[in-house]
């Protein structure tokens, strides 16, 4: 029963785990995500059978799902034309911090502003996408930002860039041991050598890139190569070696190439002599170039016709190239007011987020500013408090050593042995009248009488010794030597040197015991305010004291009374501070 028991609560914990965590994706959308790398039209047509479906599920799923249209119109070529799809998935993997679609979500916001020719937008997504994906993973994701980054910094005529971002996207595919990448990423890298011309680092890596194609019997990716290796050489003025690279081309030609392996053969025979192998091409061009091609293809027919003295011919060509001339000059004033506004949106868009940056900064730093503030204001707090338990601690103990040293004065003075004798007298009442049966009590009663008795001949022994100790002082040498002092005409500065001053203590303690330790006990003296209390022990008026200490009068004066005060914490006059130095 009690294993049945803890099976049960076993279960219910993993259910309650299992209902806690996030709900995968559906396996369809996992599908059309595999789908999408190498059948994105079939990716597409899935995803739209689960359009419906999907509205009903939860906002992660349906994210997931939007990501993916993304990525299969963007594998099928189709172009982006809006950022309004991107940028809440965007935004809402950024919320999340998504680690697993983070960086994808990245890269497709890259792909869509570079469709939108926002190329500094673009660029600042592919570099965020970087920043986003973990360390040493994804190497596929990372290998085509690199390469679309680069392929950016080509256009921008940013070759250094370029040359970087697409040797990047060759490392990683290395370690995926993608041969097809490989190829395009040398082919690539071959490009951006002969844009700064350097052509044998071009064809150095042309021929890499036609080897690893050779290698692998990929003989798309072979003529491929091939044309541009064909192009470099007929830029260079090798027309043979041309003419022997791009033959591969021509007989293994597809319907996306046409376009660029038609103007390559075209502009070479041209250059060749072969005027009809030429006019062929360039009448080809006609038929399946792009509106640059044909632009080219005219002009090339034109120059034909005015070599062979055809005018009408020429005329005609001449037309068309104007046409396509005026066609591309459209486009490139399209793409020319499309990049400006693209470059000024980005430029907004920078502007707005440095003055954020600079109002979170100032933030910053007024938070800092206020804590800094507030710690040392905490700190100011903590310091007066503790000196101020320190100055309470002080006070207590400086109060109870004064009431301390007034018990002990109290109990050498007349007024305490009146009192005691008073107490006697009433003790010995108290017991003649106790009961003779009561013999505890008079023994109590006797010992208190005794203990009263002594402590008076005690307070009467030290008060004897008092008045005996003012003669004793008065017939010291120290004392004499000062009256001498005193009595002399000439006045000096120092009446009295430290070794004066030293026997003048040692006398004073010797005739009253412990005189300088009860003194500063009380409050701490410096030597002038010490010089004033021993000068007092031994009766010198104030006059004698300012000149024994080479002060006035009035400072004198004000001294006694700032000591009183200082030791009592009250006022006092300076004759208080007096009595109680000869209390001592």
């Amino acid at each position: 029963m009690k294993t049945n028991t803890r099976f049960i609560l076993l279960t219910c914990l993993l259910l309650c785990f299992y209902a806690c965590d996030r709900k995968p994706n559906p396996q369809s959308l996992i599908v059309a995500d595999s789908l999408a790398s190498t059948q994105p039209d079939s990716a597409i047509a899935l995803l739209k059978t689960l359009e419906d479906n999907i509205k009903t599920e939860s906002e992660s799923t349906q994210m997931y799902y939007r990501l993916l249209c993304i990525k299969a119109n963007d594998k099928a070529y189709i172009r982006h034309t809006s950022d309004s799809l991107i940028l809440p998935v965007l935004h809402y993997y950024i919320k999340q911090e998504d680690e697993e679609h983070l960086p994808e979500a990245y890269y497709y916001a890259g792909r869509v502003y570079r469709d939108l020719e926002d190329a500094p937008q673009a660029l600042d997504y592919f570099e965020k996408a970087i920043e986003a994906l973990p360390q040493n993973a994804n190497y596929q994701l990372k290998s085509k930002i690199c390469s679309q980054m680069g392929t950016l910094f080509l256009y921008q005529k940013t070759y250094d860039e370029a040359l970087k971002m697409f040797k990047e996207a060759q490392k990683c595919d290395i370690a995926l041991k993608d041969s097809i990448g490989m190829v395009f990423n040398l082919k690539d890298i071959a490009d951006a050598y002969r844009c700064v011309d350097q052509n044998d680092s071009s064809l150095y890596y042309f021929r890499k890139a036609y080897d690893l194609a050779d290698f692998h019997k990929d003989y798309v990716l072979m003529a491929l190569v091939k044309s541009q290796i064909a192009s470099l050489y007929t830029e260079l003025g090798k027309y043979d070696l041309a003419r022997q690279a791009l033959q591969p081309s021509l007989d293994s030609i597809d319907i996306p190439s046409k376009s660029g392996i038609f103007s390559i053969a075209s502009e070479l025979y041209h250059k060749m002599g072969d005027i009809d192998s030429a006019i062929y091409y360039y009448k080809q061009l006609l038929q399946c170039g792009t509106i640059y091609a044909k632009q080219s293809a005219h002009k090339g027919l034109a120059q034909i016709a005015i070599d062979n003295n055809n005018p009408q011919k020429a005329l005609l060509h001449l037309r068309q190239f104007i046409q396509c001339t005026d066609s591309i000059q459209k486009i490139t004033d399209t793409e020319t007011i499309r990049k400006l506004n693209s470059l000024y949106n980005y430029q907004l868009r920078e502007k707005a987020n440095k003055q954020l940056t600079a109002q979170n900064k100032q933030k910053q730093n007024l938070i800092i500013i206020i804590s800094l503030i507030s710690l040392f204001a905490l700190v100011l707090l903590f310091a007066y408090l503790q000196y101020a338990r320190r100055k309470n601690l002080q006070l207590k103990t400086q109060l109870e050593k004064l009431e301390q040293l007034r018990d002990e004065q109290y109990r050498k003075s007349d007024q305490f042995i009146e009192e005691n004798k008073r107490k006697i007298e009433v003790l010995e009442q108290k017991l003649q009248e106790a009961s003779l049966a009561n013999n505890a009590l008079k023994l109590q009663l006797e010992e208190q009488i005794e203990m009263t008795l002594c402590a008076n001949r005690q307070a009467e022994i030290e008060l004897t010794r008092r008045k005996q100790a003012g003669s004793v002082l008065f017939e010291s040498e120290i004392y004499k030597y000062i009256q001498k002092q005193l009595n002399t005409t000439k006045v000096s500065k120092n009446l009295l040197s430290n070794k004066d001053w030293k026997e003048l203590e040692e006398t004073i303690n010797a005739i009253y015991k412990d005189f300088t330790e009860n003194i500063c006990k009380l409050c701490k003296l410096n030597e002038h305010e010490y010089h004033i209390c021993l000068l007092i022990k031994i009766n010198k008026s104030p006059i004698d004291i300012a000149k024994l200490t080479a002060h006035s009068k009035e400072a004198i004066t004000s001294t006694r009374r700032r000591l009183y005060e200082k030791v009592f914490r009250k006022k006092g006059s300076p004759k208080d501070w007096d009595d109680f130095i000869h209390s001592l």
